[in-house]
């Protein structure tokens, strides 16, 4: 059974982008596959992308985006916002192999601290960022984030990466240089 919602007075914005976009993946077949593999693949293939085949690159990029992640994974247990698909009772378009809280987006998290490791490469820089945007939409889209999930996880990996590289530069190590 299709979930379908008529917006009541006391939802918030959040959901309520959250559910529209949701019910955008729906419309169609191809909708559907496209937010799945934003929501599920296309971080996966960032990290790849960014590691290459280069072992001393994997070395550098590690702390560029295990500590914004680990900040996301402390934070999400002291809020432990349940996911969308809890509070509103739907099923989500993807299945999560393990089930945390909802805020923040550790997928957002990631992604955007990719974006932060590549900000002085202007070739590759700007295809971090929109793929780190699809990633955000398409974990939304599939039904296990809000909209301020995302946005936190963006800001969180962002600002941390981006802090990281910058201490990574004045020590002579910027991630980017070596790519």
């Amino acid at each position: 059974m299709i979930h379908t919602r008529i917006f009541p007075v006391d939802m918030t914005t959040d959901e309520c982008f959250s559910q529209k976009l949701f019910d955008l993946a729906r419309t169609s077949p191809r909708t559907r596959d496209v937010a799945i593999f934003c929501a599920s693949q296309l971080v996966w293939l960032m990290v790849g992308f960014a590691i290459g085949p280069s072992f001393p690159l994997s070395l550098m990029l590690a702390p560029i985006l295990f500590l914004p992640w680990g900040v996301s994974l402390v934070l999400s247990q002291w809020v432990k916002r349940p996911r969308p698909f809890h509070q509103e009772h739907y099923k989500p378009l993807i299945h999560l192999f393990v089930e945390t809280s909802s805020f923040p987006s550790s997928h957002a998290t990631v992604a955007f601290a990719l974006v932060a490791a590549f900000v002085g490469d202007v070739r590759v820089w700007p295809f971090m960022l929109l793929g780190a945007i699809l990633v955000a939409l398409g974990r939304v889209a599939v039904g296990v984030h809000y909209a301020s999930d995302v946005v936190v996880g963006a800001l969180i990996g962002f600002g941390l990466g981006y802090v990281m590289n910058i201490a990574f530069t004045l020590f002579g190590l910027a991630f980017f240089a070596y790519v």
